[in-house]
């Protein structure tokens, strides 16, 4: 099918086209996003992007930004920051692969379950994986976040920990 349809908009004025994209026969039409105040329009571009905002996290207000901590491989419940509370807030793991058949990293909730985030024989191998997370710690019984890696992976965790 053909793109782009015309369009009458009404008495005395004549048609009109309006850009369209034909997808299996249904018209789809096509819009150009603009920015700015009132009277101003600015089309969206790599020179002119869209303002994105993403999220709300609460950050550290002393360092300017999230903290991080380093599990080496190898290690069983490694508790981030130096005890761990109720509300430690966990941004994501950078785990470093360096044997692919021993790459499983788990994380705990206190003592709750262990959740697997990256699994053993991990889908292309070694490197470099990120795993977000964006999660608050809600357990009571021994709060904090718990990080478990096998002996192929390594991890920088990233957050707010007590």
């Amino acid at each position: 099918m053909v793109d782009n349809i015309d369009v009458d908009p009404g008495t005395g004025v004549g048609k009109k086209a309006v850009a369209t994209d034909d997808v299996s026969g249904v018209q789809y039409q096509v819009i150009k996003l603009a920015i700015g105040g009132d009277g101003v329009a600015n089309f969206a571009s790599t020179a002119t992007p869209l303002p994105v905002s993403l999220g709300t996290a609460t950050v550290s207000a002393t360092s300017g930004g999230f903290e991080y901590e380093t599990v080496a491989a190898s290690q069983t419940d490694q508790v981030m920051g130096a005890t761990g509370a109720v509300g430690d807030y966990i941004e994501g793991l950078v785990c470093v692969v360096s044997t692919a058949a021993t790459s499983q990293v788990q994380i705990k909730d206190g003592n709750g379950s262990a959740i697997t985030v990256l699994p053993n024989a991990v889908g292309p191998g070694v490197g470099t994986y990120y795993v977000p997370l964006g999660l608050k710690c809600i357990a009571a019984t021994t709060p904090g976040w718990k990080i478990t890696t096998a002996a192929g992976v390594s991890v920088i965790a990233t957050g707010d920990f007590t």
